[in-house]
Order: C-alpha cells, then sequence, then structure tokens
C-alpha cells in the first residue's frame, strides 16, 4: 500500500515539473534547468513550456532533443532536401 502512494506521489511530482522549463534573458531556447549549455545560471527564469513555445522560443537540442526530433523539419530543411534529391 505504501509503495502505491509512494509511486503515485513521485508519478504526479515529475508530471507537475514536466511542463517548467527555464530560459535566460537574450536566449531564444528553452531548457532544462541542468543544461550544460546555459552560459548564466544565475539569470534563469522558470517558465511554463506551453507559454515559451506560444512566444516563439525552441527547444534546447542538447536537453530536449526528443520535441526536436518530433518538430517537423522548417521550411529551410524542406528546401534543402529537394535540392539534394533533384540534383
Amino acid at each position: 500500500m505504501m509503495l502505491g502512494v509512494l509511486m503515485t506521489f513521485l508519478s504526479a511530482a515529475a508530471f507537475a515539473s514536466a511542463d517548467e522549463v527555464f530560459i535566460t534573458p537574450n536566449g531564444t531556447k528553452y531548457h532544462k534547468e541542468t543544461c550544460r549549455l546555459i552560459k548564466n545560471k544565475g539569470t534563469l527564469s522558470k517558465v511554463d513550456k506551453e507559454q515559451v513555445v506560444k512566444d516563439g522560443y525552441g527547444p534546447c537540442k542538447k536537453c530536449f532533443a526528443e520535441d526536436i526530433a518530433g518538430a517537423a523539419p522548417d521550411a529551410g530543411d524542406q528546401i534543402k532536401g529537394k535540392i539534394k534529391k533533384g540534383s
């Protein structure tokens, strides 16, 4: 019984923090707090992931590789792909 309660609590805690990401004042990417690519961790702001995506922020290529893998390629990638195929 206690194990089930503990597992439920841990799952809920992980889910709650999954929607929070970190941004810097001048950056254009969102990060996990532990990301090694953040230059000045003292300027981090914790924000809602859904909101920063709406605001135009993109995922960090290191700490959110899964978000990049699931995203549609941008127009530049599509054009490059067509040029290579036509060559």
